[in-house]
């Protein structure tokens, strides 16, 4: 646990010390709040049958979308990278034969990343019940945070396999396709996914981006008592316990690969 803290400890501190870079992340997520919101305000007034369950109101609709879509690029993209940089530096297999085990020198470099995405994710939340004056419960809290930490574990996993791929064949991640660039079209990012045709409705109940953003929008604005987020976290508790064990299994045989064919410093 302790050098999980100090992987932690030193990103905090790398960002702490570029001010500026912290600064414009900031400045990013303000820009994306007003965007939506006065793309909002542009159909304000309009009724749309795709989102009377949440109120009519667009700007929610597609910034509790925002929410979710910011665990889509960190988990698919986080670990991968990091195996690529420490490829194209030469320091993968210096950083490999530490005493430390593999899984948890890849998984504490790139832990901070999920980190800021869920603080990131928690920020989207904070404005849009700041912005819209939304009376919010300890409970909804709660079950948002779970929803979270659930997307969480499912997009980590996803990057275990990711970065499996890029262990054994360098260039090309069908997973990136698969849960990544399908999740911003069929995962209901700015748009309801009844909009789409049934066939592609059906392929997007298998994201967890979809399952994600269903239910953080059911808990906040529709009401958790009507129940409906609660498939919604079934799912995404079944992925996550099922792709988090596929994931390290992957990841532990591109590793032991790569070590038997020498290809571990090729990119």
């Amino acid at each position: 646990m302790h050098k999980i803290i100090a992987f932690l400890r030193r990103d905090f501190l790398v960002l702490v010390s570029y001010r500026f870079r912290l600064f414009l992340d900031l400045g990013y997520l303000v820009i994306v709040v007003f965007f939506l919101f006065f793309v909002g305000r542009t159909f304000q007034g309009t009724f749309s049958e795709y989102l009377a369950r949440y109120g009519n109101n667009y700007f929610a609709f597609a910034l509790l979308g925002m929410a979710v879509s910011v665990f889509v690029s960190t988990g698919l993209s986080s670990l991968a990278e990091e195996i690529r940089n420490a490829q194209v530096q030469g320091t993968l297999e210096s950083l490999l034969m530490t005493p430390t085990s593999p899984m948890l020198i890849l998984f504490g470099n790139s832990l901070w990343s999920f980190v800021d995405a869920f603080i990131t994710s928690l920020l989207y939340i904070g404005a849009a019940i700041l912005i819209l004056g939304l009376s919010i419960t300890i409970v909804q809290i709660l079950l948002v945070i779970l929803v979270l930490g659930l997307t969480f574990c499912c997009f980590l996993s996803l990057g275990m396999i990711s970065a499996a791929f890029i262990m054994v064949f360098k260039q090309g991640n069908p997973i990136n396709m698969i849960f990544g660039t399908s999740s911003y079209f069929l995962g209901g990012l700015l748009f309801p996914v009844d909009v789409l045709p049934l066939p592609l409705q059906k392929i997007s109940w298998f994201l967890p981006m979809r399952q994600a953003a269903d239910a953080v929008r059911e808990i906040l604005l529709v009401s958790p008592g009507e129940g409906r987020w609660r498939q919604a976290v079934v799912f995404l508790a079944v992925f996550a316990c099922v792709f988090v064990v596929f994931g390290i299994v992957s990841l532990n045989y591109s590793l032991a690969r790569a070590k038997k064919d020498g290809s571990l410093l090729q990119f």
